[in-house]
């Protein structure tokens, strides 16, 4: 398993609850997992990028 799958599985992981706990109607939970899932996956590119570039 390299590292995107297991940030991946992660972000799930911590989406799923952050939207259960936060969220009251299903379409509200949807929406919100969805934004939420790829504010940490780009976010997750984003990070791994700028740390590729710093020695």
């Amino acid at each position: 398993m390299n590292h995107y799958i297991a940030i991946s599985i992660l972000s799930v992981c911590i989406t799923t609850v952050f939207t259960l706990i936060t969220k009251e109607t299903q379409e509200e939970r949807i929406r919100y997992f969805l934004k939420l899932l790829s504010y940490m996956v780009v976010g997750s590119f984003v990070v791994a990028w700028i740390m590729y570039s710093v020695p």
